[in-house]
């Protein structure tokens, strides 16, 4: 059984992160957005300098998920947004959870889930919330197991494609 780790992210690991946001966000929605789209989205969202920024800014804290060494996940939370619908006095946004299909499954997740709440509780947080994608159906069971509910929905660009999102919340008591 291989060893799984979380640590906090650094501006040195922008590579990693920005390698899983691409290479997690193809697995789920390459069937579903043209290439053209993909590759329009996963060039704003996702670069190098784009990670590096993010993680030197202590509203946006990551956490690296690894086995035996090798990274295969992590999370971002985001301090300080708020979409309309979602509750608390001082929500916290959980923006990333990505975990490659290959290392899904062994309560990895979960692992990173339990990090993020942890995290949110103890910048103050009354609630944790996110947005994820209508269709994506495993995801929405992970979240309804972990305690979210619907609060909401937005918008969700991939390039020209428009996708709606539901907003889910926790309550973080």
């Amino acid at each position: 059984m291989p060893t799984t780790t979380i640590r906090p992210a650094t501006p040195e690991d922008a590579t990693v992160l920005a390698d899983l946001g691409i290479r997690t966000f193809r697995e789920t929605f390459e069937a579903v957005s043209s290439p053209e789209n993909l590759a329009a989205f996963l060039a704003g969202a996702y670069g190098e300098a784009i990670q590096r920024a993010e993680l030197a800014d202590p509203a946006r804290p990551a956490r690296v998920l690894e086995l035996d060494g090798v990274p295969c996940g992590f999370l971002q939370l985001r301090l300080g947004h708020r979409e309309p619908g979602v509750p608390g006095e001082r929500p916290v946004e959980l923006q990333r959870i990505y975990v490659l299909s290959a290392a899904q499954g062994g309560g990895r997740g979960a692992a990173l889930m339990a990090e993020a709440v942890a995290m949110a509780r103890a910048w103050g947080a009354d609630t944790l919330w996110l947005g994820v994608w209508e269709n994506n159906h495993r995801a929405l069971a992970f979240y309804a197991r972990s305690g979210f509910r619907e609060v909401g929905e937005h918008v969700f660009r991939i390039g020209d494609q428009v996708d709606r999102d539901l907003l889910l919340a926790m309550d973080l008591p």
